[in-house]
Parts: C-alpha cells; sequence; structure tokens
C-alpha cells in the first residue's frame, strides 16, 4: 500500500513539474516575442509612426490609411466614371486611371525606387523630390512674403492663442503638446475658426495653388510646444506639396524629411512632399514653433486632373465606409 501511495505521489509531482516547467517555457517564449517586436521597431525607421501615434479614429480621416483598403478601388473607379459623365472625355486622365489600375494589383504604394510611400493616393510620373523651394510656386506665394501680410496673420493667431479650448485640437504625441487649429479641414472650411481669422482665410483663398475643396488640402496653424515629437510619419497622397509657413520659432526646432533635417527660419516658406517620411522635433526647454501650413497642389497636376481629384476626394463626396 505504502509503495502505491509513493508511486501516486511520484506520478502527481512528475505532472505537476511538468506542467509547471511548461507554463514558465510559454511565458518566457511570450516575453521574447514582445521583446524582438519592440526592438526591431526602433531598428527599422520605416516602422516608426506605425503604433497609432500620429492617427486619430475617426472613419473620415484621410490621413488613417487604416480606412481604406483594396475594395476601395471600385469606390474610385466610380467616382471617377461619373466625372467623366459630365467631361465626357477621358483626355489628360490616364494617370489616374493608371493610378486605380495599380491600387488594385500593388496597394497604394509606388511601385519606383522612389522612397515615397503615401498612405491612400499614388499618381505615378509625378517628380518625386522630398524639398521643393518656392521658386516652383514663385508668384501664387508671393502674398505670404510681404512683412504686413507676416504681422496681420501673427496678429491673428496671438488672439486665437488665448483661448485654447475654443476650435482648438490636441493632436496624439508620445512626448510633448502639439495643437492644431484648422481653418480648412480635409478640403471642408470650418466656418467657425474662420470667421475668428478673416484676414488669414482671404490671403489662403487668394492662393491659387491651395487645394480647397479636396480632401487632401488643409489649412492650419500648428503650435508644437517644448519637448514634443511628432513621430515619423507617412501623408497621404504624392498629388499634394505641404508649405509650412513659419511664424514663431524658437531654439531646438526641426523638421526631417526622408531622411534630411531642417531648420524652420520665421517668415522663411518650407515646402516639401509629406509623402516621404517625415518627422519633427522641438528640443528646445521655452517658446512656442507655430506655422501657418497649407496644402498645394503638386506642381505637375494638370487642371482637369485637379478638377477629378477634387471629384474623387472632396468634403461632399467621400471615399472613405
Amino acid at each position: 500500500m505504502a509503495d502505491e501511495e509513493d508511486f501516486i505521489s511520484q506520478s502527481y509531482s512528475f505532472v505537476y513539474n511538468l506542467l509547471l516547467k511548461g507554463v514558465i517555457a510559454v511565458i518566457v517564449l511570450s516575453i521574447a516575442t514582445l521583446l524582438t517586436k519592440k526592438f526591431s521597431n526602433q531598428d527599422d525607421p520605416l516602422k516608426l509612426g506605425s503604433d497609432g501615434l500620429n492617427f486619430c479614429s475617426s472613419s473620415e480621416c484621410l490621413r488613417c490609411s487604416h480606412k481604406y483598403d483594396t475594395a476601395s478601388t471600385a469606390v474610385l473607379s466610380k467616382k471617377l466614371d461619373d466625372f467623366l459623365c459630365s467631361e465626357g472625355d477621358r483626355t489628360g486622365l490616364g494617370r489616374l486611371f493608371e493610378a486605380i489600375g495599380r491600387y488594385k494589383t500593388q496597394g497604394r504604394q509606388n511601385d519606383s525606387v522612389s522612397t515615397q510611400k503615401p498612405t491612400v493616393f499614388y499618381v505615378h510620373g509625378l517628380s518625386c523630390d522630398p524639398w521643393y523651394e518656392d521658386n516652383c510656386y514663385l508668384e501664387q506665394l508671393k502674398s505670404l512674403k510681404s512683412s504686413e501680410t507676416f504681422e496681420l496673420i501673427k496678429s491673428e493667431f496671438k488672439r486665437i492663442i488665448l483661448n485654447t479650448s475654443e476650435g482648438w485640437f490636441k493632436n496624439t504625441t508620445p512626448e510633448g503638446e502639439w495643437l492644431v487649429f484648422h481653418l480648412f479641414n480635409q478640403g471642408g472650411k470650418v466656418e467657425d475658426n474662420c470667421v475668428r481669422c478673416p484676414n488669414t482665410v482671404q490671403i489662403v483663398e487668394s492662393i491659387v495653388p491651395f487645394m480647397k475643396g479636396c480632401s487632401f488640402g488643409n489649412a492650419l496653424f500648428s503650435v508644437v510646444r517644448p519637448g514634443t515629437h511628432i513621430t515619423a510619419h507617412y501623408g497621404p497622397t504624392n498629388c499634394r506639396i505641404r508649405c509650412h509657413f513659419p511664424l514663431f520659432v524658437p531654439q531646438g526646432c526641426s523638421l526631417c524629411v526622408n531622411g534630411e533635417e531642417r531648420n524652420w527660419k520665421e517668415k522663411e516658406l518650407l515646402l516639401f512632399d509629406d509623402s516621404f517620411l517625415h518627422e519633427a522635433w522641438h528640443r528646445g526647454k521655452e517658446g512656442e514653433r507655430v506655422v501657418l501650413m497649407l496644402d498645394l497642389w503638386h506642381p505637375e497636376i494638370t487642371a482637369v486632373e485637379k478638377e477629378a481629384l477634387t471629384y474623387m476626394f472632396s468634403a461632399n463626396n467621400k471615399v472613405a465606409k
């Protein structure tokens, strides 16, 4: 009887130890997997910003690529066909039909050697420089270069920043604080905000290449406070060039596009293609970096392409499901 009890006891002990070792092995394996994912993301710059820190939960947001999938190609095709019903001519729209075709087979990103990775829509054949000089919009942006315009926009900004609970939106960042005040948000005019900045709105609307009416187009005040890091991310399309008009630039502020870091300078326009990987910092200890941000049509997008893209991606004619 004693031998039988010893055998049972040993059996229980063997099973218990086996189960305990199994549980420990599973825990160790899980921890190792998590650590591997964490460090692999840090080593790969193309994964920075993919943790959702720069994205919102809105089902209407063109910036958030997870709202789009290949099924959207059918919607885009229909919108382009609807546009043609009124125009009746496919001339000049070949690049857009090609873009939709590539989207079906290759997804949102381009297939070239370029490091552009737009999250929503890519048009093949456009020049793809990370940085642009303002002379490509020389006449169109002339109104922003005068001292009178600079002071006028600054004065309106100073008034609205006094109350950040009215009209301001706080973007999510891992460090610091990033505030935005939209005048135009994804093509649509934010009426309440525009009423508070009538002169700035008039100036923005006078800029011919501004993407008014197209969901890729925004105009806003962007405020970055000390200690802020806007993590690396890609814009939605290569059809636009993003323009920064710096109003206040304290020390320690920089913008990096496609691996090249530059500094803002007050009153000097900074233009870049945000379909390249880009990120920003305010490494300083005091002061707010303030820019008026505008989205402009890429200079090689034709007039008929602008009309079609505005129809396909507009505030009143959404693609998002």
